[in-house]
C-alpha cells in the first residue's frame, strides 16, 4: 500500500492547533543555522564552554543528543589544551551548520588557530594610535638608572623595549643602550627612531629566551625588563631569564623587573594561571620568585607596587601611561572587579648581581 493510499485510510484532521504544529514542523525543516563561536583555548573552562555550545544547540532548536555529549567533550578538551600548550593566544573556532532533510541537527567542525606574541603586537600597529605603551619612560627604571654615575661609562640592557620607551630617552641622555625586542616591527621602528637621532642604540630582534640570543657577558651595568615577565608560561623561564641576566650585568651590576606577584595568602589556582596567560598578565607567587632565584648571584634590593610608584614619580600629565595600564597593572584585566583588589599586583623588583 502506498503512502497515499494509506493517507485515504486515516482520519481527516480538522483541528487548527494540530494544522498549525504540523505547518511549523514543516516551516523547521526549511530554517538553517550556520555560524563560529570563537573560545579562548584555556582548558580549565572545558565545562563552561560545553554547557555554552549546549546551550547553543538547544536555542537553534537541534538539540545535542546524549550520546554525543561526552564525544564532544573529549574532543573539546584535546583541542583545548593543543592550543593552550602551543601559545596562550590560541582560539577554539566552533564551526556550526543545519544538516539537510530528513536529517536534523547539526554539524559541526572544531578548529585551532594560534599566533605568537610578536603577531599579537603586530595588529596593534594596525590597531593602536602610537605611542602603544606610553610617551614616558618609566619613572623607578629612570630613578635607577641616575643613580649609578656618569651615562658615557655605563651601558644599559633594555630586554623588551618595544618601540622605545625606555630605550630612547636613555640614550638622549648618553647611555648607550642595547635593546631586545621580540617583535620585528617594533624593533625596525626602534632603529628607524635611533637612527634619525645619532644615539647610542643597538637593537637586536629576538626572543631572550632563545638560547641563540647571546649578549657579551659581564657587559651591562643594568638591565631592565619592563613588562616583559607577564608574558612567560611558567617560572622556570623566569628563572632561565635571571641566570641569562646574571650572564650579562657586570659584578654589582643592577637588574630591575617587573612582575605579576599574588597578594596576601592568595594560592591561584590552574584555571586562574591560564586566564592570566591569556590575559598577558603571568603571575607568580613570593615563593616561586623566590625558587627562581634561588643559587643565582642575584640580591633583592627593594620590592615596589607599580602602580603606586610610577602614578606618584611620573611627571605631570603622564599618568595614567596608557588607557589599559591601570586596570592591568592592578590584575582587573584577570579579575575585573570594580568593589575590590585583586589578590594580585604588579610589582618592581630590583636586584644586585653579586
Amino acid at each position: 500500500m502506498t503512502p497515499e493510499e494509506k493517507t485515504e485510510l486515516l482520519p481527516l484532521v480538522l483541528n487548527p492547533e494540530i494544522l498549525q504544529q504540523a505547518v511549523a514542523y514543516k516551516i523547521n525543516t526549511r530554517i538553517t543555522a550556520r555560524g563560529e563561536v570563537v573560545f579562548p583555548c584555556v582548558p580549565g573552562m572545558l565545562d563552561h564552554y560545553l554547557k555554552w555550545i549546549e546551550q547553543l544547540f538547544i536555542t537553534l532548536s537541534r538539540p545535542l543528543p546524549e550520546d554525543r555529549k561526552n564525544e564532544l567533550s573529549k574532543l573539546l578538551a584535546s583541542k583545548l589544551e593543543q592550543g593552550y600548550n602551543t601559545s596562550t593566544a590560541s582560539m577554539l573556532l566552533l564551526q556550526y551548520e543545519s544538516v539537510q532533510p530528513p536529517q536534523t541537527g547539526l554539524a559541526c567542525k572544531l578548529i585551532v588557530t594560534t599566533s605568537t606574541v610578536g603577531e599579537q603586537y603586530n595588529t596593534w600597529l594596525e590597531t593602536r594610535e602610537p605611542p602603544l605603551f606610553g610617551e614616558h619612560p618609566d619613572a623607578k627604571l629612570m630613578a635607577v638608572a641616575a643613580k649609578l654615575g656618569s651615562p658615557p661609562n655605563l651601558r644599559i640592557l633594555d630586554v623588551g623595549a618595544g618601540t622605545g620607551r625606555n630605550t630612547l630617552p636613555l640614550a638622549r641622555l648618553g647611555y648607550p643602550v642595547d635593546a631586545i625586542e621580540l617583535t620585528p616591527a617594533f624593533a625596525e621602528q626602534l632603529r628607524t627612531a635611533a637612527a634619525a637621532e645619532n644615539l647610542p642604540v643597538t637593537v637586536t630582534q629576538g626572543d631572550v629566551l632563545d638560547p641563540l640570543v647571546r649578549m657579551k657577558p659581564a657587559r651591562y651595568q643594568l638591565a631592565v625588563a619592563a613588562e616583559v615577565l607577564s608574558h612567560f608560561r611558567d617560572s622556570d623561564q623566569v628563572r632561565l631569564f635571571l641566570a641569562k641576566m646574571c650572564d650579562f650585568l657586570c659584578p654589582g651590576g643592577l637588574l630591575l623587573f617587573s612582575t605579576f606577584l599574588t597578594a596576601g595568602d592568595y594560592q591561584p589556582d590552574a584555571l586562574v594561571r591560564q586566564v592570566a596567560q591569556l590575559s598577558w598578565s603571568t603571575l607568580f607567587t613570593p615563593q616561586e620568585l623566590a625558587a627562581a632565584m634561588e643559587g643565582l648571584p642575584l640580591v633583592q634590593i627593594s620590592d615596589e607596587l607599580v602602580f603606586e610608584y610610577e602614578r606618584h614619580h611620573l611627571p605631570d600629565g603622564a599618568w595614567p601611561p596608557t588607557s589599559w595600564f591601570p586596570s592591568w597593572a592592578t590584575g582587573r584585566d584577570v579579575f575585573p572587579m570594580a568593589n575590590g583588589r585583586p589578590p594580585m599586583e604588579l610589582r618592581w623588583i630590583l636586584c644586585r648581581r653579586s
